[in-house]
């Protein structure tokens, strides 16, 4: 009698172990396939920034970008975002300014002819955003960044496409950005700038 005992609490046992890796097997496969890779669609996407002068305010936009993000809905702490924007493509609407920021003096484009983020870890905040910490290199300079995302719809032209807004503050000598001291200090341009961009993601 206690044998027959021993051999059914070891089948139990062995039912048991069973049910629980095809529990552990379906919480991965169903985590997998939750988590969807979406592409920055530059057509439809823009970033744009703002700095003070005096009492005037000076705007511009980077217009050659890319970027690549993982996202699940489920667990927005899994996702991952990376960008990459070109500094050669930056447009403040006045040739002869542009080409100054873009001199060795300022962000030396030719040395240094990409900005890039790489998130770290994403906190969320509400249920619709979050605020996504990462690397963020400029002017050769990587400083850790936290980036305001907000999941706003998905885009009227339907499909897997999601779109987002992102915002985000920095004072631009952290990054080696500044002038020398007599233009700094005749110029009026604040050291701080505020990023604003509006990304539209196809799933791919």
């Amino acid at each position: 009698m206690s044998r027959y005992t021993t051999g059914k609490q070891r089948a139990r046992r062995s039912v048991s172990r069973v049910g629980v890796l095809c529990f552990l097997l379906l919480v991965f496969n169903t985590t997998g396939l939750a988590a969807a890779e979406y592409t920055l669609d530059p057509a439809h996407s823009q970033m744009t920034f703002r700095v003070r002068q005096y009492v005037s305010v000076v705007t511009g936009k980077f217009t050659d970008f890319s970027g690549t993000v993982t996202f699940d809905p489920a667990h927005w702490e899994r996702s991952h975002v990376e960008a990459t924007i070109s500094v050669k493509s930056i447009d403040t609407g006045i040739a002869a300014r542009d080409h100054h920021l873009l001199a060795p003096d300022f962000f030396d484009a030719e040395k240094y002819p990409t900005m890039t983020f790489k998130s770290t870890s994403v906190q969320l905040k509400g249920e619709r955003a979050a605020d996504v910490h990462g690397e963020l290199t400029i002017h050769g300079k990587t400083l850790p960044e936290v980036i305001l995302v907000e999941l706003q719809a998905p885009t009227k032209n339907g499909g897997d496409s999601l779109t987002w807004t992102v915002s985000t503050h920095l004072r631009r000598s952290a990054f080696g950005l500044r002038w020398s001291s007599l233009i700094e200090a005749t110029s009026g341009i604040s050291d701080d700038i505020d990023v604003q961009m509006r990304m539209v993601t196809p799933a791919q």
